[in-house]
């Protein structure tokens, strides 16, 4: 946790505006950062392939999977409904509540190192987070296209088009 807060608390020193003398800082740290993001990932994938592969239950991964593409959805969904968001719009606030999964994966991290996470549960919680991630795209595909079907044919030609999203 020391780790976390001091990262936030060194954010929040940076001032908000663009002071030449921040410049050089924020490139090196961010050049570190980039530099360092991949070794993270590696080193958790480690963690889990050694502690955790034989500890976790398919019933285990698969609930664990389910209530987290559930809950993000339909909390997303709920939220912008009662924010007086449209049907497809909160469809789509719902489905992209499932690309959070970088940060999960780092907060996941912190758990395990904490030693608040078993090794399964802590692998569970990284699947889940890589799998609702990348449903992302189809399910904003598969709401895209519901919307474009329940258009008049008039109101189709008329709506924007949103692109490809992937």
């Amino acid at each position: 946790m020391t780790a976390i807060v001091g990262a936030v608390l060194a954010g929040l020193a940076v001032p908000a505006r663009q002071h030449h003398e921040w410049q050089r800082p924020v490139a090196t740290v961010t050049r570190a950062g980039r530099a360092l993001v991949p070794v993270f990932f590696v080193v958790s994938g480690i963690t889990v392939l050694t502690d955790a592969l034989g500890s976790a239950s398919l019933t285990l991964i698969a609930l664990t999977t389910l209530l987290g593409v559930v809950g993000k959805a339909l909390g997303g969904y709920l939220g912008a409904r009662l924010g007086r968001y449209g049907h497809f719009d909160a469809l789509r606030v719902g489905a992209l509540m499932n690309t959070r999964g970088l940060t999960e994966l780092i907060v996941l991290q912190a758990g395990y190192s904490a030693g608040l996470l078993t090794s399964g549960l802590y692998l569970a919680f990284v699947i889940m987070a890589l799998l609702t991630t990348a449903l992302t795209g189809p399910a904003l595909l598969a709401v895209d296209r519901a919307e474009h079907r329940g258009l008049p044919d008039a109101a189709r030609d008329l709506a924007p088009a949103r692109g490809n999203v992937s």
